[in-house]
Parts: C-alpha cells; structure tokens; sequence
C-alpha cells in the first residue's frame, strides 16, 4: 500500500510535468515561427511520445494503465488551440498501437478503446462549453478523477484479466487529486505571471496620467505600420487651446484634470464614431495628442474632428467652486502616400496643426 502510494506520489508529478510542458508548447504554438503543418507534426509527436510513455510506464511500474487521458483532457478543457482537439482522439490510436505490440489485439480491445474515448470526448466538449466560460471547474476535476480512477479498473478486468485493488483505487484517486492541486498551483502562478507582465507593459507603453498610449508605444508602432505599406494611413495632431491659460489660473492639479478629461471625451468619441482597431491615439507630449486613423483618408478625418469639435464645446468640466471649463482644440491633418516617411508626415500634421493655431485656434487644418 505504501509503496503504490509512493509510486503514484512519483507518477504524478511526472505526469504534472509533462501536462506542463505540453500546455507551454500549445500556448506558444502560434509564435513559434515555422510551417504549419511542421508545427502540427511536432505537436503530435511530442504528445504521442508523452501518452506513450505514461502508457508504458504506469503498465510496468505499477501493473495497468493509468492516467492516460490526464494530458489530453487538461489540454482540451483549459487550452485555447483549435487543434486541441484532436489530441483525445489521437490517444485511442497510442492505445490500439500498444496494445498490438504487446500482442493484445482483438476487436472488444478496439471497440472499448473507441467506446471510452468517444465518450470521454463528449463528456469534456459538454463540461468545456458549458462551464469553463464561468470560470467554475469543479465538475471537470470531479470527472478527471473518475476518468483516472475507472479506465484503469475497466482495462485491468478486460485486457490483463485481473482485479484493480481497493489499494490501487486509493493511490490512483490520491494521484488524481495530486495532479489537480499542481495544476491549479500552476494556473494560479502563471495568472499571477502573466498580470504582472500585463502590468509592466501598461507601464513602459502608456501614459500614467492619461492612461493613452505613450512615446515609447507610438514608437514601436510606426516600426510596424512602416512595414506595411498597402495600408491608408491619416495623421492626426491635436493640441487643447489655451491650455496653458488653464494652467497658469487653475494650477497643474485642474491642469491634470483638463488632460484627463479631454483624453477621455477624445477616445470615447473616437470609439463611438469608428472600429477601435482602426484608430490609436496617443499622449505627444504636454497637453498634444496624436491620433492615427487607419484605413481612412484626410476627408473624413477632417469631418470626424469636426464633430469632435462641436460635441466638446458642449461638454464642460466642472470645478468645485461652480466654475465650468469650455474646451476647443486645433489639429493639423496629414495623410501617408506611397513614397511617405512617417515621421515627416507626423511633422508635415504638426505643420498644418502650427497653421490652425495661428488662423484663430479651434480650427482643423490639412497639410
């Protein structure tokens, strides 16, 4: 009893690594840079390889098959792959496959290994569906445990013809709860890895006062937009009038507030009014924003921040002495064409923005 509760203490926590390690694979799957189908190719051979060699192990170390459906199901329910999927349905191939080759090889043999895993797939694609979008697993680690518990019970009475102990029971429930609990520490450390990084990247990329994209942001972006050169591509530069005024009376405090609150009606109106993936805007520095509008061209641009300009001039922002701020904004609009460099059609939209202040403010001007 002792030593099968050390053997499964064993088994699975290597069946919690390689669960681990393929879960990294799956969630790396689309970054790795290479064919498809050769990406395809080494996922099934390192999951084969793994089923496999749980297969093999469990038989020999302790006496009948266990845990083989630990990966493919965890991979199934919490992963995001589409391809996923067929990873249950590869395990009754590794199964039949081992079978023949230890020279079990008849048709209830194929018929049970095609049963259960048809029906293990239903189970799993029901529980997913239905359970997993609420974030409530409960049942899925319940059936994990049956899963673990029965398929060994079930292939022990029909292909080796011998009873699986009530001590066998305990360790492989004992085994099956083992590897829940390190896959939740698991999930519970990498939600907490993955918030942090969320975090430092909202930090290195975005404006802490305005919560808009930074510098650095817009930086890295027109690397990528450069490279793309079929794309329409419209630049904005705007600048809050007068905000200096605001400032000089007020105080930096109102002064913060004003650039939050124009932020805010800009990104709101923005998002209202167009798809939100095809407009970014970003802090330029001071009380200056830029904004790029993809796939779009001057005309509507210009129309667009015209209907910003009269919507702001009914928004006011309130302070605590009843005092009300009225905002007004002058841009300057220049559009990418072929032979463009962005960055000088970033200067040619301060340009036409230097001209709009000039003619009076409150002005959208084109380069």
């Amino acid at each position: 009893m002792f030593l099968h509760l050390f053997y499964v203490a064993i088994y699975s926590i290597l069946v919690i690594s390689l669960l681990i390690s393929y879960d990294i694979f799956i969630k790396n799957f689309k970054k790795l840079n290479l064919y498809f189908t050769f990406k395809v190719l080494i996922g099934s051979v390192l999951f084969i390889s793994q089923v496999y060699f749980i297969i093999s192990f469990s038989l020999n170390s302790i006496g009948y098959i266990a845990y083989e459906y630990s990966i493919p199901i965890f991979i199934y329910y919490f992963g995001s792959l589409k391809e996923k999927f067929f990873l249950i349905v590869l395990v009754p191939i590794i199964l039949i496959t081992f079978f023949y080759l230890i020279d079990i090889n008849n048709l209830t043999a194929t018929l049970y290994v095609i049963g259960l895993n048809s029906l293990i797939l239903t189970i799993v694609y029901l529980l997913k569906n239905y359970f997993h979008k609420k974030n409530n697993h409960n049942l899925f680690y319940i059936f994990s445990v049956l899963i673990t518990l029965l398929s060994p019970i079930i292939n022990s009475l029909i292909f080796f013809k011998r009873e699986v102990s009530i001590g066998d029971s305990i360790s492989l429930s004992v085994g099956a709860v083992a590897i829940i609990v390190l896959w939740k520490y698991y999930i519970h450390n990498q939600t907490k890895f993955l918030e942090n990084i969320n975090t430092k990247i909202i930090e290195r990329n975005y404006d802490e006062l305005t919560q808009l994209k930074n510098l650095r942001s817009l930086n890295e972006d027109i690397l990528k937009l450069a490279s793309n050169e079929n794309q329409d591509l419209v630049f904005a530069m705007i600048d809050i009038d007068y905000f200096k005024k605001i400032n000089d009376q007020y105080g930096h405090q109102i002064g913060n507030k004003s650039l939050i609150f124009f932020s805010n009606k800009l990104i709101s109106f923005l998002y209202q009014h167009m798809n939100s993936y095809l407009v970014e805007v970003y802090r330029y520095g001071g009380e200056e924003f830029l904004v790029i509008f993809k796939e779009n061209n001057v005309d509507s641009v210009k129309e667009v921040l015209e209907d910003f300009q009269l919507i702001l001039g009914e928004e006011n922002l309130y302070l605590e002495n009843a005092k009300k701020l009225i905002f007004s904004f002058s841009a300057g609009i220049s559009e990418v064409k072929l032979s463009s460099d962005i960055s000088e059609v970033i200067n040619q939209a301060d340009k036409a923005l230097y001209k709009a202040k000039q003619e009076g403010r409150g002005r959208v001007f084109v380069y």
